[in-house]
């Protein structure tokens, strides 16, 4: 009995720690965006597919709705149908909200769908955004195509605004295995994986994750690449760190690049806690449009590959 109450105790503990954790996402959500005035309400009609919508605008008239950031697979894919079947679900019959993209002569189009990011209501939070929750479920990834950091610079960053409410929704989505990270993925039993990669700013980031149950030591000689696999882009972390550099289960390191880099090699945190960083290079490394990251075992097996942008349709 006590063995049983212990184990109890335990439960609630870790349910308490969830919904603390959540509910500091659901608040730094809330500082970060807050209630936005300037969004667009519209009414949910259907979901095409699973980035994109039917929607009725304020005049009555209907617009498609391309969501930006995110690519889902098509009808004809793995999970295509259920990407549409649970987007569908989010947005029919609901009141939605649109973040648009101004341009000259009006709004950013992909043929004749209005690009947007879109919520479930005008206080964004992850919970909001119908992209963080196709990510979160599995069914859609990030996929910024082409940022310009010249742009973001000078305040446009549209194509990036809500990157820091989906990136945390993937990862979680590729530790647990959901949807496109179990059974539509070539390397759905690796461990040790790339769950996602901001390719854009002075800061880029790969974020490494281990979904397995045992510490991984990151220095034995595991490899990462950009698609060119040239020497000059390859990390080898056993190359920059002295003895081991365990990384927990669940845990992510985070490998950056770019002028943030420039300098930190005394920087890096220490290794075995559930969130680390990584200082490679003051380089840019990943192409904005098009790359591809490559992470390779230490006896050569490759493991796995994060290609960008998808080519899904």
């Amino acid at each position: 009995m006590a063995e049983r109450q212990g184990d109890d105790r335990i439960m609630i503990k870790k349910v308490g720690l969830f919904a603390l954790l959540l509910a500091s996402i659901l608040l730094f959500s809330f500082l970060l965006y807050g209630e936005q005035s300037d969004l667009l309400p519209v009414q949910g009609i259907r979901a095409e597919d699973g980035d994109t919508i039917l929607v009725q605008l304020p005049d009555g008239t209907r617009q498609a709705v391309r969501y930006a950031s995110i690519n889902a697979p098509g009808l004809g894919q793995c999970l295509g149908k259920d990407a549409q079947v649970y987007n569908g679900g989010l947005i029919k019959g609901s009141k939605l909200w649109l973040d648009r993209h101004p341009i000259k002569g009006g709004y950013e189009m992909a043929q004749d769908r209005l690009v947007a990011h879109v919520f479930l209501s005008s206080t964004i939070t992850q919970t909001s955004s119908v992209s963080t929750l196709l990510v979160a479920a599995g069914l859609a990834r990030l996929d910024v195509f082409n940022p310009s950091d010249t742009a973001i610079r000078n305040g446009d960053d549209f194509s990036v605004r809500y990157a820091d409410l989906i990136i945390p929704a993937q990862i979680e989505a590729a530790r647990s295995k959901r949807g496109l990270w179990g059974q539509c993925d070539s390397y759905a039993e690796s461990l040790l994986i790339i769950a996602a990669i901001k390719q854009w700013s002075d800061d880029e980031i790969v974020y490494i994750l281990n979904r397995g149950q045992q510490p991984i030591d990151l220095a034995a000689g595991w490899i990462l690449t950009d698609a060119s696999g040239s020497e000059r882009n390859s990390l080898n972390l056993g190359e920059h760190i002295m003895g081991s550099c365990l990384l927990p289960p669940g845990g992510i390191m985070r490998i950056h690049s770019g002028s943030i880099a420039t300098g930190k090699g005394d920087e890096h945190t220490a290794c075995g806690q559930q969130t680390s960083d990584f200082y490679w290079t003051g380089r840019r490394i990943w192409n904005q449009d098009k790359d591809e990251a490559r992470l390779y075992a230490p006896d050569g097996a490759l493991i796995d590959v994060y290609t960008y942008p998808l080519d899904w349709k």
